[in-house]
């Protein structure tokens, strides 16, 4: 019945042994053919549906009361709306990918504390809304035959469920990040934690460049904590072996980006250039405006004032086939231009992590995961006054910003 009988039995159980059919849709629990009272009196069929997340070793009980229903918005026997179901409803129809709803039910007893499984959750609709069904037909939730159960599991690169998007309902908003192909090239303090964040969404494939080894001083300005074993090690098999508990398609490619392989470029979607070297940035991405392949280029500028404090900026410029024209003018591309400070290894992981962040974010906004009203494509975040400055919208959005 799944790839994970013992668990997904367990909690289906309930419904097999009531002649019903439920189905599991990644990380969805429907319960279909439920007798449901229109506006005009009749019997129609609907289905509800929860989060239903689970692992190889335990169901997790439902986080919420609350439920969505595919099918007419329930009636009482008269006709009349059962309002005190109603919460909102579903703009785009469905809840998560092939799961679809038209409404999102709020309901719960006067001395509710939890569910303890989804069979008690979906019972309390189930009861409320066939009710009401079983005064026009008193038979309508008679068995017509033996329970059936059935399980889709998540087509995803992830090795479990992705509950935050579950728990949060923002499945088909995550689903905008699903990418086939994404690269980072350069996994130093900025690409690994671009990584970081970027193997927690539906990317198909995440390719690695850095012809570097993982050493002690990496290990300092890079998420988790590494084991001594790990130094000396290449980067991207570190940083594989590091997420692949996780997800799969992590490609790795220990050697530097140069004239001679940087064709595997054109190939990608989307590049997140956390390079060091004004030369390497000048070469790679000239090379992806002329593929017309989108990408963010990261970088630091940080000095050391005589109070000895680290100063400077953290910059990420985005670039589009739509507008790319800034860039000369946005980043450093000549021999030790910018980055002075950073090129000796200073320990600086908040600034990575934020510089990072920056990227990833605007890259989710460039894919609709985020809200945009703006199409910024400079920004400058100061560390001495925490301030961020923005610039560079396409030339249609000046006179709207």
């Amino acid at each position: 019945m799944s790839e994970k009988p013992a668990v997904l039995d367990a909690a289906l159980a309930p419904f097999m042994g009531a002649s019903m059919r439920v189905s599991v849709v990644g990380n969805h629990l429907v319960l279909h053919d439920v007798p449901v009272v229109d506006a005009q009196r009749r019997l129609q069929l609907g289905r509800l549906v929860t989060t239903f997340i689970h692992t190889e070793a335990a169901v997790t009980p439902p986080a919420t009361h609350q439920v969505w229903f595919d099918g007419p918005f329930p009636c009482y026997a008269d006709g009349s709306p059962m309002e005190p179901l109603r919460s909102s409803e579903v703009a785009s129809g469905e809840v998560a990918p092939g799961v679809k709803a038209r409404f999102y039910f709020s309901n719960k007893a006067p001395d509710f504390r939890a569910y303890a499984s989804h069979w008690d959750q979906l019972m309390h609709y189930w009861r409320l809304i066939t009710d009401q069904a079983r005064v026009i037909d008193p038979n309508c939730t008679v068995p017509a035959g033996a329970g059936s159960a059935s399980v889709t599991p998540s087509d995803t690169p992830f090795r479990y469920p992705d509950a935050a998007s579950a728990r949060a309902n923002v499945m088909n908003t995550s689903q905008r990040l699903a990418q086939s192909r994404v690269a980072i090239v350069g996994l130093g303090g900025t690409g690994s934690y671009v990584l970081d964040h970027v193997a927690k969404t539906l990317v198909r494939e995440i390719h690695l460049f850095d012809d570097d080894v993982f050493e002690a001083h990496n290990a300092f300005r890079a998420p988790g904590a590494a084991a001594e074993a790990a130094f000396g090690s290449t980067k991207v098999h570190y940083f594989a072996t590091l997420y692949a508990p996780m997800r799969t398609g992590l490609v790795e490619h220990p050697f530097r980006v140069d004239e001679t392989n940087v064709e595997l470029l054109r190939a990608v979607d989307f590049v997140f250039v956390c390079v060091d070297k004004g030369p390497a940035r000048k070469l790679i991405c000239s090379k992806l405006i002329e593929f017309e392949v989108p990408f963010v280029d990261c970088g630091m500028d940080l000095s050391l004032s005589k109070d000895e404090q680290i100063y400077g900026t953290c910059r990420a410029t985005f670039c589009t086939p739509q507008k790319s024209n800034h860039f000369w003018g946005r980043a450093p591309t000549m021999d030790d231009a910018g980055d002075g400070l950073y090129d000796s290894n200073i320990q600086v992981s908040d600034a990575n992590a934020m510089n990072a962040l920056m990227a990833v974010m605007r890259w989710k906004q460039h894919l609709g995961f985020y809200a945009m009203p703006h199409a910024w494509h400079q920004f400058e975040y100061m560390i001495q006054s925490a301030g961020l400055a923005r610039s560079d919208l396409v030339e249609d959005d000046v006179g709207e910003a």
